[in-house]
């Protein structure tokens, strides 16, 4: 996925998530390309008025990192599993969950596979053009 226009980016600490490698395929007409999901839950407290006790509520997304290839996702997948071994946190950004609860994940593969560190200064893609005139 490439972004032509961006005003917005929302910042995402992920300290945990099952994750899932999914191989390029077609399925019912639709081509889906390779990528590395990781299925993040969080639960909160609501108070159920009716019974008078406090349920749990949760709120799952799945966060969606595109791979250029089936190898290349497993690599990923490896190195998220890896990095929630290590009680890292990854921070990332992406965009707004969809109606399936699915966030695109703006940072590329490469990102997850290398140590690398987010950038404070998050430079929009209308900057990087005017910087270049």
């Amino acid at each position: 996925m490439e972004i032509v226009k961006q005003e917005y980016d929302v910042s995402y600490s992920l300290s945990f998530g099952s994750v899932r490698s999914s191989a390029s395929g077609n399925f019912q007409g639709n081509d889906y390309s390779p990528s590395v999901r990781i299925t993040a839950t969080n639960v909160y407290e609501v108070p159920n008025e009716k019974t008078g006790v406090i349920d749990d509520v949760e709120q799952k997304v799945i966060f969606k990192i595109l791979c250029p290839d089936n190898n290349t996702a497993g690599l990923v997948a490896k190195a998220v599993k890896e990095k929630f071994r290590s009680k890292e946190v990854l921070n990332f950004h992406g965009g707004f969950p969809n109606d399936q609860r699915v966030i695109n994940v703006t940072e590329s593969y490469e990102f997850f596979l290398f140590d690398s560190k987010p950038v404070n200064k998050v430079v929009f893609k209308e900057d990087t053009k005017k910087s270049e005139k």
